[in-house]
């Protein structure tokens, strides 16, 4: 959809784009492309798109897959969406709130100002996409993709990293939007698979993570006093009690949520 497209849409709706929303409207039929390249989006899939706006990428899934539910949280947008694309299936609401649809894939271009939120809720959830492909701000892209010691690592790395390969895929300049964002984007895959450690059921992974990034320049050993590790968890692990919680890598952070969860002091 081009920049003239867009603003005809726009003014056809009576809609000014909303910064509160997220509202930023792909312009660049090129980065269009890579999002349906990458996600490969198959005759067999059911996909989820989140924010489909004014439809540029709906209409290149639903031209593809098996089915396609999409969230929008605008009125305004929604009833475009429900107009122009009978055979979706809308959900009409906030996507930090409603419940997810089941999924294959989520394919989006995230308005930014819950694209974190989401993000949780997806590579959380009972039930995971076996592949996400977004767009957000690069910096959220950054952190998706940080290593241990980076001052970009921290929990939402170790939460996505838990179940997701990530790649940034292309970087996306704010002229392909309308209105331009005041910052890059990144279009990024992440695939699901196993870590190389399982985490135990009932390990306090999550919990341990949240509490040990609550203050990045603290020592471990006082952060997480309460869930009472011992020298010997910390050993398991591989990390020492006085290291921060940047310092440690996911298998480590996995290592010792399950030396906790088991009440050992040795693993295999």
């Amino acid at each position: 959809m081009t920049l003239t497209e867009v603003r005809q849409f726009l003014l056809e709706l009576d809609l000014r784009p909303s910064k509160a929303l997220g509202q930023n409207f792909l312009i660049d039929g090129n980065i269009l492309q890579i999002v349906v390249r990458e996600a490969d989006v198959r005759s067999d899939d059911v996909v989820l798109e989140i924010g489909p706006g004014l439809g540029t990428l709906t209409a290149e899934l639903v031209s593809r897959a098996a089915h396609v539910f999409a969230i929008e949280k605008d009125p305004r947008l929604a009833e475009f969406v429900r107009k122009n694309f009978p055979d979706l299936t809308l959900v009409e609401g906030d996507a930090t709130e409603v419940p997810l649809p089941y999924c294959d894939k989520v394919v989006a271009n995230l308005p930014y100002s819950v694209s974190t939120t989401v993000l949780e809720r997806l590579v959380e959830a009972e039930e995971k996409p076996r592949k996400i492909v977004v767009m957000l701000q690069r910096e959220v892209a950054n952190r998706l993709v940080a290593s241990p010691r980076h001052k970009d690592y921290g929990a939402l790395t170790l939460f996505t990293q838990l179940h997701y390969h990530v790649t940034i895929v292309h970087i996306v300049s704010p002229s392909c939007f309308y209105p331009a964002p005041g910052v890059e984007s990144a279009i990024v895959s992440l695939d699901h698979r196993t870590p190389r450690i399982p985490l135990e059921p009932g390990a306090p992974f999550h919990e341990l993570v949240r509490s040990g990034f609550s203050h990045r320049r603290k020592m471990l050993r006082k952060l997480l006093a309460e869930f009472g590790p011992t020298e010997e968890d910390y050993h398991a692990a591989g990390a020492a009690p006085t290291a921060r919680a940047e310092e440690l890598s996911l298998e480590q952070w996995i290592r010792l949520a399950n030396a906790l969860n088991r009440g050992t002091t040795t693993i295999s």
